[in-house]
């Protein structure tokens, strides 16, 4: 075969590639977290648009399949959400999740838990995970110790009624945290929860980018960061998720919820 040949042939399986591993790097700001949801607009139902037993093979696929990623022995792979629950966003993605008898984990915020404490007791129902991601999002590194407890602990107490079970894991809004953050996490009894692949899905890069991130990084005990919450609209998420979950599990991978003792991805 000549060099030409080949050239042609790797050249579209290294544009995916590149594609795919665009780093996200940035934080999402403050108001971009904090924008109000009940500015976003009611989209149609997955159930419209998707049909989640039918979802044709997508360039990620096709890219799994070229980088190994195939049926086999089965794997996990964890996604979680951010910023939750969501009046809108959240009841579309725990449809998904039901229907494709995959779990996953959430990281509420206090706040929003309140407001709609039936998705949280729906999450808890459908064997999710639910973890700490503070009361009303703040950076935690720029508070006192006493404020920083503040935070979890009122979150922590509120997941614990409505679930009758108290979070043992807890995530850091903006991925900021210190020595002291962590030393007052620890003393509630849990553990942080990172991440080992951000979808970006708060930049909303489009569907098929954050569904290309994902499946270019895939690998056993990944976990993926997502957001059912925080921004005007969370549509793309959503869509990516039902392409996402099914192509998962054709190449053999199991979509979990995180363990209580949560993983390193």
């Amino acid at each position: 075969m000549s060099h030409r040949r080949k050239i042609g042939m790797f050249a579209p399986l290294t544009f995916l590639l590149l594609a795919a591993i665009a780093s996200v790097s940035a934080h999402p700001s403050t108001a971009a977290i904090r924008a109000p949801a009940a500015t976003a607009q009611v989209p149609p139902s997955v159930g419209d648009s998707i049909a989640l037993t039918t979802v044709p093979a997508t360039p990620a696929a096709k890219l799994a399949a070229a980088l190994g990623h195939s049926n086999g022995s089965t794997k996990t792979v964890y996604l979680t959400f951010d910023d939750g629950p969501n009046p809108i966003w959240t009841p579309e993605i725990l449809s998904i999740l039901e229907a494709t008898g995959a779990h996953a984990s959430f990281f509420v915020i206090g706040e929003n838990a309140k407001a709609w404490p039936a998705l949280v007791q729906r999450e808890m129902r459908d064997g999710d995970t639910i973890g700490d991601h503070t009361w009303s999002h703040p950076n935690l590194t720029q508070l006192s110790s006493g404020a920083v407890f503040g935070e979890l602990a009122r979150d922590e107490h509120l997941i614990g009624v409505l679930t009758g079970k108290a979070p043992s894991l807890w995530r850091p809004p903006y991925e900021d945290f210190n020595r002291s953050v962590i030393a007052v996490a620890s003393g509630l009894g849990m553990r942080m929860q990172l991440w080992s692949v951000s979808t970006g899905d708060w930049q909303l890069p489009g569907t098929q980018v954050i569904v290309i991130r994902v499946m270019a990084a895939l690998h056993n005990a990944m976990v993926v960061l997502f957001h059912d919450g925080g921004g005007y609209t969370r549509s793309e998420t959503v869509a990516a998720v039902a392409i996402l979950i099914p192509e998962l599990q054709a190449a053999g991978y199991r979509v979990a919820a995180l363990p209580a003792s949560g993983i390193s991805g």
